[in-house]
């Protein structure tokens, strides 16, 4: 489907909100939906998207990060970890036996902050006739209120594109990092 084609499809809809002014609409591809999830979606539901592509995105170019740096310097445990990064949390677990259960935690501290900070409260969901969940009416995707170096501009239009590259990135390093992952379990050897 085209953009002319999800637009008119949007507009017979009557779409609630504005699927134009959403960060993420940059060239060539424009507004970039194939599997079509926003055709008939509400606002609330259209921010819990992008706030999962934000967090998807965001964890993929640490991700990314992460493979390079574990792969050339190997900078955990007195340089035992080598070989594919693919492989190296097991070798982790097998030097400290609880380090899967360590990343289990901070991973479960991060969420349930992210739960209790943007995430309606469990009254609020109970009362929606969907009793769906839905993040605060007051959040915006992506925003984790944390910018201690005060790099997000304060123009409006330079906080749309800053929001774009960083969608962008994000988008490339999901693509990237699973392309990495694909064939370091293919070929079993380090990309790096």
């Amino acid at each position: 489907m085209t953009d002319a084609e999800v637009g008119k499809k949007q507009a017979e809809t009557k779409a609630p909100f504005d699927l134009s002014i959403m960060p993420g609409q940059t060239a060539p591809l424009g507004f970039w939906d194939p599997a079509q999830f926003t055709l008939d979606t509400t606002e609330s539901q259209y921010k819990v998207y992008q706030e999962a592509e934000l967090k998807h995105g965001r964890i993929a170019m640490l991700a990314f990060l992460g493979i390079v740096v574990g792969e050339n310097f190997n900078p955990l445990f007195n340089h035992q970890i080598t070989g594919p990064a693919i492989f190296q949390f097991q070798q982790a677990d097998a030097i400290v036996s609880y380090f899967w259960l360590g990343v289990m935690m901070v991973c479960g501290w991060i969420e349930g902050q992210s739960i209790i900070d943007i995430w309606q409260t469990p009254e609020e969901t109970f009362s929606d006739p969907s009793g769906v969940a839905k993040l605060k009416p007051s959040h915006v995707a992506g925003d984790l209120g944390f910018d201690p170096l005060g790099l997000m501009p304060k123009v409006p239009e330079k906080v749309l594109s800053v929001k774009n590259k960083e969608l962008n990135n994000g988008r490339l390093a999901m693509v990237g990092v699973a392309g990495i992952v694909a064939q370091e379990f293919y070929t079993g050897a380090p990309i790096f």
